[in-house]
């Protein structure tokens, strides 16, 4: 797969500190996310009951009872139940009220038939009419009026992917996936816990779908939605297993990371995981208008990536022929992937139609192409500075002005962690509320490294006004490309910048050494093992093993892995640690009796 070095990542903070190797992901509860809303509160599964539903507002509904005499109320119902004429009415003559007793008809209409009944005024006979009538919109005559429209609901994942989440519910509540709102994707390989919302949708509905390795709960009704990237950042318990440092070396490392934080690079999640196609080859043939190198990056065949047997043979197919015809049928008729998009754009506008065939593509998801490519160039120039002029702030470097957001960047990695799907982001939008100030000689003697930021490349940030600046420019030369190339003619491809801090600094940062027998013990609890009351085996100091667990939380946009490869000096590549694990596996295998339990393969 890709390595860390191949998208810049290269510089550590504590670079002369000892780090302890471990491994990470070998068993999806090894690595668990947690949602922090914009209140700071964390999000756990806590109940999978269905809600109460709202309690009557005794108050309330004889205040608005009082406005219209019984027998008009009397008239009112007679409406609502009329079976088959639609058109069925009641006329309140309103001439002597004001607009202001006008408006608490309509009010006390609402608050007792939602949207089952409209009321409007009208003019008749020089008369002022309130006219109560049935609404003819199916979809809106079955919500409560004391409901809120929005169905919230707590999601808990295990080895899948946020997008999918909302496919499956899509399919199966038979929704489009945008009348799905979220504030983020979360990790697939791991435990993860997030908030999702659906219009007027009940929770009965969720609560019936037996779905594998999702669990939906915590269900309430508000009046608002989620939005993407609005959430404050995550909380993550991470088991580093079969670690063999001694303890106060381990100590000393964290102590060091909790101190100075993380170079706050991208991470290997930002630029996909091949080794031959990764995301960014196709972002920059996009910035270069090399539209064929853009399509055969996207199709081009991948040994050992991670896919569907038909997408690889759609890949393999095309590279051979570069039919998009023939390679369709490789592909199910109702596929939906990014390869079967362009295939079908393809085959139908002509084999060589390459514009057209990215232009197939959902927008966010082609723009994300060329963020991991602004990404890899924020990630160099991030690592020359340091490697050039160390931690010291210098004249003409940048910070935010006060009152600015610290989470300037775009909330794309909203996980922190993993890929990046269809998401909409602050990229892609002018960042003129992210205002930034050129350090002079006076300013550097009081600011310190942590508050400097560097800008994604584009074409409404300012830029270091030192050697910092001219580095852009630099490694935009050696890929054929300047600044003005992202001053797109075409705004589908028009990059408009950000601004990101060069360490990542981290918050409620705790940690633990554990001990454990069996590769496969479980070392932390999960929010569904926590409901099923289960509980974790005491081991003692004498088990085979050594793991340390991590706690801690991230701001939007960081990476969980970047922090990780600053204390354990060594590659977070998913190859990486698999190969570790293979290793670890063998050699337990040997010291092991042929019945004994062997590792599992999650």
């Amino acid at each position: 797969g890709l390595s860390e070095k191949e998208v810049g990542i290269t510089e550590y903070v504590n670079s002369s500190a000892k780090g302890f190797t471990g491994i990470i992901k070998h068993r999806f509860s090894d690595f668990q996310v947690h949602e922090i809303d914009l209140e700071g509160n964390v999000i756990e599964l806590k109940n999978t009951l269905l809600p109460k539903l709202p309690e009557s507002d005794t108050t309330a509904e004889c205040e608005h009872r009082s406005v219209l005499s019984e027998d008009v109320w009397k008239k009112i119902d007679e409406v609502l139940t009329a079976e088959s004429d639609d058109d069925a009415s009641v006329e309140i003559d309103v001439t002597d009220k004001d607009k202001a007793g006008r408006t608490l008809i309509h009010k006390a209409v609402k608050f007792f038939y939602g949207s089952k009944l409209y009321s409007n005024t009208i003019t008749k006979d020089d008369k002022t009419i309130l006219k109560v009538g049935k609404c003819k919109n199916k979809e809106r005559t079955s919500w409560p009026a004391n409901q809120g429209q929005y169905l919230h609901f707590t999601v808990f994942k295990e080895n899948v992917d946020t997008t999918n989440v909302i496919s499956i519910i899509g399919q199966k509540l038979r929704l489009k996936a945008n009348a799905i709102s979220y504030c983020g994707t979360k990790d697939k390989r791991g435990k993860t816990t997030q908030r999702m919302c659906i219009r007027k949708r009940r929770a009965e509905e969720l609560h019936g779908l037996k779905l594998y390795k999702i669990t939906f709960g915590d269900y309430c009704y508000k009046n608002w939605s989620l939005r993407l990237g609005k959430l404050s950042g995550n909380k993550f318990t991470i088991a580093v297993r079969n670690v063999e440092t001694p303890d106060n070396e381990i100590n000393d490392s964290l102590n060091l990371l909790k101190e100075n934080g993380f170079v706050n690079y991208y991470g290997l999640q930002r630029f996909g995981s091949s080794l031959l196609s990764p995301t960014f080859i196709a972002g920059k043939a996009i910035l270069l208008k090399d539209w064929k190198k853009a399509v055969e990056s996207i199709l081009k065949p991948r040994n050992g990536e991670k896919c569907s047997p038909q997408i690889r043979k759609a890949r393999e197919t095309w590279w051979s022929t570069k039919n998009a015809g023939l390679a369709l049928k490789c592909l199910p008729r109702n596929d939906g992937s990014i390869e079967g998009k362009v295939l079908r754009a393809l085959k139908n506008q002509g084999n060589d139609q390459y514009y057209n065939a990215l232009f197939a593509i959902p927008r966010n998801t082609m723009l994300l192409y060329v963020h991991a490519y602004q990404s890899l160039i924020w990630n160099k120039v991030v690592s020359k500075r340091i490697k050039e002029y160390g931690f010291t702030p210098m004249v003409g470097d940048l910070v935010l002005v006060d009152g600015n957001n610290e989470n300037v960047e775009d909330h794309k990695e909203s996980d922190n962690e993993e890929h990046e799907s269809e998401e909409s982001s602050m990229e892609g939008k002018p960042v003129c509320q992210q205002n930034v100030k050129k350090l002079t000689a006076e300013d550097i003697k009081q600011i310190k490294f942590d508050e400097l930021v560097l800008p994604l490349p584009g074409h409404d940030v300012e830029y270091p006004d030192n050697k910092t600046g001219e580095w852009y420019s630099e490694f935009l030369a050696e890929d054929g490309l300047t600044l003005e190339h992202f001053k797109s003619a075409n705004m589908a491809f028009a990059l408009f910048g950000s601004y990101r801090k060069i360490l990542g600094k981290v918050d409620d940062f705790t940690w633990k050494i554990t001990y454990y027998n069996s590769f496969d013990d479980d070392l932390i609890l999960s929010d569904l093992d926590k409901l099923q009351n289960k509980t974790l085996p005491t081991q003692p100091e004498s088990s085979q093993h050594k793991a340390v667990i991590i706690d801690f939380k991230l701001k939007p946009s960081q990476y969980a892995t970047m922090l990780l490869r600053e204390v354990m000096k060594c590659e977070t590549a998913v190859s990486y640690h698999a190969a570790l694990t293979k290793c670890s596996h063998n050699s337990k295998e040997t010291e092991e009796e042929p019945d004994e339990k062997k590792l599992k393969n999650e």
